[in-house]
């Protein structure tokens, strides 16, 4: 049994966490508690979910489960928060998550809308995020803004793969089997698959452009729905997007999409974290021309070298489409400076190993 009073006593404690510094709160709930952290010998920021799952069989449960989750660690996408390591400190199990950001999709709705180019943009890495997922038979079922990260221009999804864990460790429609009001309605039935994941996709999409959800929550914060009608949409919803949303909310999940990689088809788009981010087709590229809402951070978010070079690689395909010519020619000049100090550090360092061989 997790002793919660010593926990926040000894959060703080050097190695709490083995090779890792907690440092301040990022947020938390009847669920679990997230402190953002750092690797001790790298630096590295991180995040750390400690889980709240209960007491007694269905705490031991969810502490199996944990197990499960283990197999996500090696999963490395550009659009996924990874899963580094897993553990119990002071009787509380926890994840630790590569750091996302602090800002998530939720805080910008907060804002208002989003720019056309701006919900496109988040919503194909979140699809892309979604199918690597689905790629390796995981199901999210709790996707909603909260759990995309967006940080550097660059949405993460987090939170996946403790959906079964905290099913079983704590009965409950908002965290164990997602939130209601992104969640689709077969989950309540406990008939889900992969699917689900699709109606909550054509939630996200329809939110990030209007700054409202699709269909009005009843009481207990179930969304009910008694026929197929598709949501309203406002005047100026780009139609190619408000197709795809009108799919992905359908009733039935064998009317809907059958794969978020048909999704991401439907779109014009490609699956591949390599495929550049098409816009034109869509009609949102000469929508909403100021500045975007996503962050203009222009520092590399990846924590190895090649995850940077191949960021740096995707900056030089998929230049911001309202940046002026001026903005794009400084962007190019910078990555290739990095290249060229990358390669001029390299270089140097061969040759002091040449030096030392030849002395």
């Amino acid at each position: 049994m997790a002793d919660w009073e010593e926990f926040y006593r000894e959060l703080r404690s050097p190695g709490f966490v083995p090779g890792c510094e907690v440092l301040q709160r990022l947020g938390g709930g009847a669920f679990g508690e997230v402190y953002k952290a750092r690797r001790l010998s790298t630096g590295r920021p991180l995040a750390i979910k400690f889980l709240k799952l209960g007491e007694g069989e269905a705490a031991r449960i969810a502490e199996r489960e944990l197990e499960h989750v283990r197999h996500l660690a090696d999963l490395e996408h550009p659009n996924l928060v990874s899963v580094e390591d897993l553990g119990l400190a002071g009787g509380v199990p926890y994840l630790v998550m590569g750091f996302g950001g602090e800002r998530t999709l939720a805080h910008a709705l907060a804002e208002g809308p989003l720019p056309a180019r701006d919900a496109v943009t988040v919503f194909v890495q979140v699809c892309r995020g979604v199918a690597a997922l689905h790629a390796r038979r995981v199901v999210h079922f709790d996707l909603k803004p909260a759990n995309v990260f967006l940080r550097g221009g660059v949405a993460k999804v987090g939170d996946y793969g403790l959906a079964k864990l905290l099913a079983d460790g704590r009965q409950t429609l908002s965290m164990g089997r997602g939130t209601p009001h992104y969640m689709a309605p077969e989950v309540l039935r406990s008939r889900a698959d992969h699917r689900a994941d699709v109606y909550s996709l054509g939630v996200l999409l329809f939110e990030s452009l209007t700054g409202r959800p699709p269909y009005a929550v009843g009481e207990g914060g179930l969304v009910s729905r008694d026929d197929d009608r598709p949501p309203a949409f406002p005047e100026g919803f780009p139609a190619p997007l408000a197709e795809v949303a009108r799919q992905c909310l359908r009733l039935d999940p064998a009317d809907r999409p059958a794969s978020v990689v048909e999704v991401l088809e439907q779109l014009g788009q490609g699956a591949s974290e390599e495929d550049r981010i098409v816009l034109d087709a869509l009609g949102v590229s000469d929508l909403e021309l100021g500045p975007s809402r996503l962050s203009e951070d222009t520092a590399l978010t990846g924590s190895t070298l090649p995850e940077r070079i191949a960021e740096l690689r995707r900056r030089l395909r998929e230049p911001d489409p309202g940046a002026t010519l001026r903005q794009r020619l400084l962007r190019h000049a910078m990555i290739v400076g990095l290249f060229a100090g990358l390669g001029f550090t390299l270089g140097a360092l061969a040759l002091v190993v040449l030096q030392g061989l030849i002395t």
